[in-house]
């Protein structure tokens, strides 16, 4: 992270950077962290959203239809949908 041990030591009991602890109570610090002390985007940080759009709300039926197929979609290549978003109105 390029700074001391001293610092690292300093953030976790301030709460700063708050370390992981092993059973023998040795303080670790993870790649996900590190990342996120970088202000580098994590996989947690991803969040996928599909969408959705017909021209009228008489397409109601084909909405649904729609999503359904996006979260099969979705979910066939491992992605989970955290938001699905719909839509009405003519290009």
């Amino acid at each position: 992270m390029g700074v001391s041990v001293k610092t690292l030591q300093r953030w976790d009991r301030e709460g700063i950077l708050k370390a992981n602890r092993t059973p023998t109570d040795r303080r670790y610090d993870t790649y996900d962290q590190y990342l996120q002390f970088k202000g580098i985007q994590t996989e947690s940080d991803i969040r996928d959203v599909v969408y959705a759009r017909v021209s009228t709300r008489n397409q109601k039926d084909d909405l649904k239809n729609q999503v359904d197929f996006l979260r099969q979609f979705c979910n066939a290549k491992g992605i989970i949908v955290n938001q699905c978003m719909e839509d009405f109105g003519s290009g």
